[in-house]
C-alpha cells in the first residue's frame, strides 16, 4: 500500500483511532464515524464487493448525493484495485446508462429510490446494485438489488488484495467537464492524486484535522480532492449535510475551517447579500452601504499593493464587526481560514467583495486531467489571475495561446479512449488544456477562456467572452451570460436572469408575474438588465461594450445540454439553439419567436416563446 491513499487511511486508524473522520447529519443529529471505523468498514465493504464479483481493473459506479457511503465505496473499490467512477446525482437515465455501458461497470452503489429509477432500465448491464438509503426499499431488494448494510464481509478476505496495491495504479475515473462533447473519464493514480494535493497544500497551507463541508457533487474532481484526498491525507473531518434543502443551515452549524465553492455559488452568495440589503430597513442599508465602501476600498488598495493608510484602517476596524462578521456568520463562514474557488475563473468584482469581508479567498486552476491542481493563489494574489504554477508543476503558453501543463499530477489518459489521449498531449509530453491564457509580469497565470472561444471582432479587436461574462454575473440580477461577438461587428449578450433576486425586485414594485418566462417579458425587467449592463460597460474599452442583449426565456439547464453538470455553458449548443435570436441581435432586432426543447425525467416537451431584442 505504500504511497496510496489507503496507506494514509491505515496510519490514521492506528494513530488516531477514535478521532472523527466523517460526520453526517441524519434525523437532525450529527453522527460520527471514527478513523478506526472507516478503516474497518472499508476493508469489510471491499470483501463484500469481492464476493459480489468486483475484481481488479473493473469499474464500480457510484451515484447519489454526498454521504459517508460514497467515500467508503470509493475506498473499498481501491482496496480491490477496481476503478471507482462517480456519476452526477442529477444525471438523466440515458446518461447513467451510457456510463454503465461504456465502462462495462460490474456494479453500482447508489443512494435512494430516485437514483435506482435511473438504473432500472439498465439493470441487465450490472451484476449488483447496492442502495444505502434503505427505508421503504424492501420491495426492490432481490438477487441484484441489495441493501448496502448487508454488503459487508470478512476483512481478512482482502488482505492479499491490500498487499498488492501500489501508488501507480488507477485510483479514480474522473469525468471531464464536457463543455464541447460528452464527458470523458480521466484515469488518475494514487500518486497523481496525492501529488496534486501536496502541491495545493504547499500553496494554500492545509492544516491537519481541519473541518470541511462536503456538498458539491462528488463526481467533480474538485470535490474529490477535498472530500476524499484532502480528508484522507490531512486527517480532516468531513461533514455531510442532511439534505440539499438543509444545506445552508447545516453549513452554519458546522462553520468549516476550509471551504470550496465554484464561481457560480460565490456569485449567488454575493448577489444574494446585495439583494437582501436592498430590502433591508434604512438604517441597516445605510450601515451596509457605507461599511462596504470602506471595506472594498481597503481590499482594492491591498490588491494594488498601495498603502492603506491609518484612517482607512481605523474605518475598516469599525465596520468589520458591524458588517463583515455578521455576514460571514450568516453564510456559515465565520471560522473559515481559507476559502477556495475553482472550476472556472471568478470575476474580480466578486473576488474583491469576499476579500473585503475578510475572507481569505484563493483562486485555484486545474482540470480533471491535472487532479484539479495546476495553479493557485498565494496570499494577496491579484483577483484577475489564478496565481503562479504550483510546486513541481510546469506551465507554458503555446504559440497558439493555449495553456500547456507538465507535472506529477497529470493523468495517465482517458479510459478506453486512446486516440483522445494521444490528441490531448503534445509530441514532447505536455498536456493540452484547451484553455487560452497568458502570464502577467509577476508570473501569475491569467485565464482568457476556452481556446476555441477566444477570438476577435470583425475589425480585429481581441475578444475573450468569459472576461465579459464574469463581469456581468457580478450583478445580483444576472445569473448567467453568454457573450457573443467573434467575427461580428459588435458585442451582444444572451442573459439568464437570477430568478430569486429579480422576483423580489418585481414584487417590491408591484410587477405581476407567474413564471420565469412571464417575468422576462416585462419592459421594466428589460430596463433593469439594460442598466446593469450599462454599469459594466462603463469600465470596458469602447469596442468591447455590449450594445444589444436579449433575456433568455428559460433557465439554462444541464438536462437540456445547455450547460454541463458543473454549470459551465455549452456555447455551441446555446448558439445553435438560439440562432434565430442571435440573428436578430445582429440584424433588425424586434421580437423573435422561439421553440425550445425541454427535457423532463418523464419525457420531453417544448417551450414556445417570443423574445425581444433590447438596445443597451
Amino acid at each position: 500500500m505504500k504511497g496510496t491513499l489507503l496507506e494514509y487511511l491505515k496510519t490514521h486508524a492506528q494513530t488516531h483511532p477514535q478521532a472523527p473522520a466523517l460526520r453526517v447529519k441524519r434525523h437532525g443529529v450529527w453522527q460520527k464515524t471514527s478513523w478506526r471505523e472507516v478503516w474497518e468498514k472499508t476493508r469489510r465493504l471491499a470483501a463484500g464487493l469481492k464476493a459480489l464479483g468486483l475484481r481488479e481493473g473493473e469499474v464500480l459506479a457510484i451515484l447519489g448525493h454526498n454521504a459517508p457511503e460514497w467515500v467508503l465505496s470509493e475506498l473499498a473499490a481501491q482496496v480491490l484495485g477496481a476503478y471507482p467512477m462517480g456519476i452526477y446525482a442529477d444525471a438523466m437515465p440515458e446518461e447513467v446508462g451510457y456510463f454503465l455501458e461504456f465502462t462495462n461497470a460490474r456494479g453500482i452503489v447508489l443512494s435512494d429510490e430516485e437514483q435506482l429509477d435511473k438504473v432500472l432500465p439498465h439493470l441487465h448491464l450490472l451484476d449488483f446494485v447496492l442502495v444505502w438509503e434503505e427505508a421503504g426499499m424492501s420491495r426492490h431488494f432481490g438477487d441484484k438489488i441489495r441493501p448496502f448494510s448487508r454488503a459487508f464481509g470478512d476483512a481478512r478476505e482482502v488482505e492479499e488484495d491490500l498487499a498488492r496495491r501500489h501508488a501507480d495504479e488507477v485510483a479514480l475515473l474522473a469525468p471531464t467537464s464536457g463543455t464541447t462533447a460528452r464527458s470523458k473519464l480521466a484515469m488518475l493514480t494514487h500518486r497523481q492524486l496525492i501529488a496534486g494535493h501536496l502541491a495545493l497544500g504547499e500553496a494554500l497551507g492545509f492544516q491537519q484535522g481541519a473541518w470541511i463541508f462536503s456538498y458539491l457533487p462528488l463526481a467533480w474532481i474538485g470535490e474529490q480532492m477535498l472530500t476524499v484526498v484532502q480528508t484522507v491525507v490531512e486527517r480532516s473531518v468531513v461533514h455531510f449535510p442532511e439534505e440539499p434543502v438543509t444545506l445552508r443551515e447545516d453549513l452554519k452549524e458546522v462553520q468549516p475551517d476550509f471551504f470550496l465553492a465554484p464561481p457560480r455559488l460565490w456569485e449567488d452568495m454575493a448577489s444574494g447579500i446585495q439583494s437582501r440589503m436592498e430590502d433591508a430597513d434604512p438604517l441597516k442599508r445605510y450601515v451596509y452601504t457605507t461599511g462596504m465602501k470602506v471595506l472594498l476600498e481597503g481590499a482594492r488598495r491591498e490588491f494594488r499593493r498601495e498603502r492603506v493608510g491609518r484612517l482607512l484602517n481605523l474605518a475598516r476596524a469599525l465596520f468589520y464587526p458591524l458588517v463583515a462578521r455578521p455576514l460571514r456568520a450568516r453564510l456559515g463562514l465565520a471560522a473559515c481560514r481559507i476559502a477556495v474557488t475553482g472550476g472556472a475563473p471568478l470575476g474580480p468584482e466578486v473576488f474583491t467583495f469576499f476579500r473585503a469581508l475578510g475572507l481569505d479567498i484563493r483562486q485555484v486552476y486545474g482540470q480533471s486531467e491535472t487532479a484539479a491542481a495546476t495553479c493557485a493563489h498565494r496570499q494577496e494574489a491579484p483577483p484577475e489571475t489564478v496565481g503562479p504554477p504550483l510546486p513541481n508543476t510546469e506551465v507554458r503558453i503555446s504559440e497558439e495561446g493555449e495553456i500547456l501543463v507538465r507535472g506529477p499530477q497529470v493523468f495517465l489518459g482517458y479510459f478506453k479512449a486512446e486516440k483522445a489521449t494521444q490528441e490531448t498531449f503534445t509530441p514532447d509530453g505536455w498536456l493540452r488544456t484547451g484553455d487560452a491564457g497568458t502570464f502577467d509580469e509577476r508570473g501569475h497565470l491569467i485565464i482568457l477562456g476556452r481556446l476555441k472561444e477566444v477570438g476577435a471582432l470583425a475589425d480585429g479587436t481581441r475578444f475573450a467572452p468569459q472576461f465579459l461574462e464574469n463581469r456581468l454575473k457580478y450583478s445580483p440580477y444576472i445569473r448567467e451570460a453568454v457573450v457573443l461577438g467573434h467575427g461580428l461587428p459588435f458585442v451582444t449578450a444572451l442573459i439568464e436572469i437570477d430568478p430569486e433576486n429579480v422576483q423580489n425586485w418585481a414584487r417590491k414594485r408591484g410587477i405581476p408575474f407567474t413564471t420565469y418566462l412571464s417575468l422576462t417579458e416585462h419592459p421594466e425587467v428589460r430596463a433593469l438588465i439594460a442598466e446593469e449592463i450599462r454599469m459594466v460597460n462603463q469600465a470596458l474599452p469602447e469596442k468591447l461594450r455590449i450594445q444589444r442583449f436579449a433575456i433568455l426565456p428559460k433557465e439554462l439547464h444541464p438536462d437540456d445540454e445547455e450547460i454541463t453538470r458543473t454549470r459551465k455553458v455549452r456555447r455551441q449548443v446555446v448558439e445553435s439553439r438560439y440562432q434565430p435570436l442571435i440573428q436578430a441581435l445582429y440584424g433588425q432586432g424586434g421580437r423573435v419567436g422561439l421553440s425550445l426543447p425541454i427535457r423532463y425525467l418523464e419525457g420531453e416537451g417544448r417551450l414556445e416563446a417570443e423574445v425581444e431584442v433590447q438596445e443597451v
